[in-house]
């Protein structure tokens, strides 16, 4: 018991981190209180991170050492503006934290349309694939073609599957669009398979993480 006592406080962090995976893991019995228990600690020192980052990588940046350090005085109404989303609590002025909300879904809209441009617009673009493709001696590459081939008519099927403006009585459609579908499960079951993967991954680094750091039985 000694020796237990001993490593325990030799090892505070390591066991620490095993007593609140152990703990969040008991949700695999079912829903009880010492998973909930966890889970708050979990969301509070979440939080308690959260606002040591706000102060260390933007309080302390972009507020403190400007004005205060560099003399950039300027950045003081930027953070009474701010300052403006707390008039929401009150029922007389709270028309005021209307202008940095507005202000900001604007800003966050245009990024949104940004992001959307620069990520969707190159995809239609790269959409549009030849068939004949020429390798660097002028001879047909053969494995390209294929490939584009194969891509476009999975574009075209996936594509037909959602023209719902009008109804699909021709049968070349209803089975361009039947294939589509079939295709697009196919990604989906991919892409749940790999979530699923992501989750083993995390699991495996936990018992890991037990069986080595805190039990010593894996070296």
């Amino acid at each position: 018991m000694d020796a237990l006592w001993q490593d325990i406080l030799a090892r505070p962090a390591i066991y620490a981190g095993a007593i609140c995976t152990l703990g969040l893991m008991t949700l695999i019995y079912r829903e009880n209180a010492v998973y909930r228990f966890f889970e708050h600690v979990f969301i509070g020192l979440a939080a308690g991170f959260s606002i040591v980052v706000l102060i260390k990588e933007i309080l302390d940046p972009f507020l403190y050492q400007p004005v205060f350090k560099k003399g950039e005085w300027y950045w003081t109404f930027v953070f009474m503006f701010g300052l403006l989303f707390y008039f929401i609590h009150s029922r007389k002025y709270n028309w005021l934290s209307r202008l940095p909300i507005g202000f900001l879904m604007g800003f966050s809209a245009g990024q949104a349309f940004q992001g959307f441009a620069n990520t969707y617009l190159p995809q239609l673009a790269r959409s549009f694939r030849p068939l004949f493709v020429t390798t660097p001696d002028g001879s047909w590459d053969a494995a390209a073609g294929i490939n584009n081939l194969i891509f476009m008519i999975v574009l075209v099927t996936v594509m037909s599957y959602f023209f719902f403006s009008f109804e699909q009585k021709s049968r070349v459609i209803r089975n361009s669009a039947q294939f589509g579908r079939w295709v697009m499960m196919v990604a989906f079951g991919a892409i749940f398979g790999t979530t699923i993967m992501a989750r083993m991954a995390l699991l495996f680094d936990r018992m890991y993480f037990l069986f080595s750091d805190w039990l010593r039985l894996v070296r």
